[in-house]
């Protein structure tokens, strides 16, 4: 496949647009474990239909780790 500056624009958009919801919803659990003062927290992946979301905080800053056990989601996130 030829790569135009038409389909570069488009990859692009959608890897932000992917980006901007994986981003959204890692920001959305940490902010539940630091509420609830948990660093290990598991819910269900709002991107799949069968896997749940882990998330860790780790370190002095409390630093996100979080993945989607899914099967074919590709939702995981390193702050």
């Amino acid at each position: 496949m030829i790569t135009t500056p038409a389909n570069a624009a488009a990859e692009h958009d959608a890897f932000m647009k992917q980006t901007g919801k994986i981003l959204e919803t890692g920001m959305k659990l940490k902010k539940v474990m630091l509420d609830k003062q948990i660093t290990t927290a598991r819910a269900k992946c709002p991107h799949c239909a069968h896997g749940f979301l882990h998330g860790r905080l780790a370190g002095r800053k409390n630093h996100l780790r979080m993945w989607c056990d899914g099967e074919g989601c590709d939702i995981w996130m390193m702050e």
